[in-house]
């Protein structure tokens, strides 16, 4: 009698790109957050403006999608930029990767960067009310917006 189990079959696979920090937390350079697109919010959405940026690398891995485990990789790299969008009063907050450009040495956001995005205010976490404020002051410093 045959077992139908397999040695080594390890499930559904997908490949994936995972974050790997380079960098800490910095403000948002003025030239991004001048120069990047404003996404016009729909009628249940809000918007968030970036206020800070870190740059690392995206590596691509072979995923097992039941479990999540990691089998293989990183296969590939690619320079990456995560910035962190906040609402206007601080209150909620929304992080988002993206593959960035490498430009003399340094790392600047794709050439679609948005500065303000919209998103459903479910999508957003809540921030802690120790951050609320350092978060308005920045979104105040770097877009004029109160």
């Amino acid at each position: 009698m045959s077992s139908k189990y397999r040695r080594g079959d390890t499930g559904p696979k997908k490949l994936k790109w995972r974050w790997k920090d380079e960098t800490d937390n910095r403000s948002l350079p003025q030239l991004w957050a001048d120069n990047g697109r404003t996404e016009s919010p729909k009628e249940d959405e809000v918007q968030l403006y970036a206020i800070e940026c870190r740059a690392g690398l995206l590596l691509e891995w072979l995923v097992n999608t039941r479990t999540g485990k990691l089998l293989r990789g990183p296969l590939s790299e690619k320079p990456g930029i995560r910035v962190l969008y906040v609402t206007v009063d601080g209150e909620h907050a929304v992080v988002e990767e993206s593959e960035a450009r490498e430009i003399d040495g340094s790392w600047r956001p794709p050439k679609q960067f948005a500065s303000i995005i919209a998103k459903h205010p479910d999508e957003a976490d809540p921030v802690p009310d120790s951050s609320q404020d350092h978060y308005r002051r920045a979104v105040e410093d770097l877009y004029g917006v109160e």
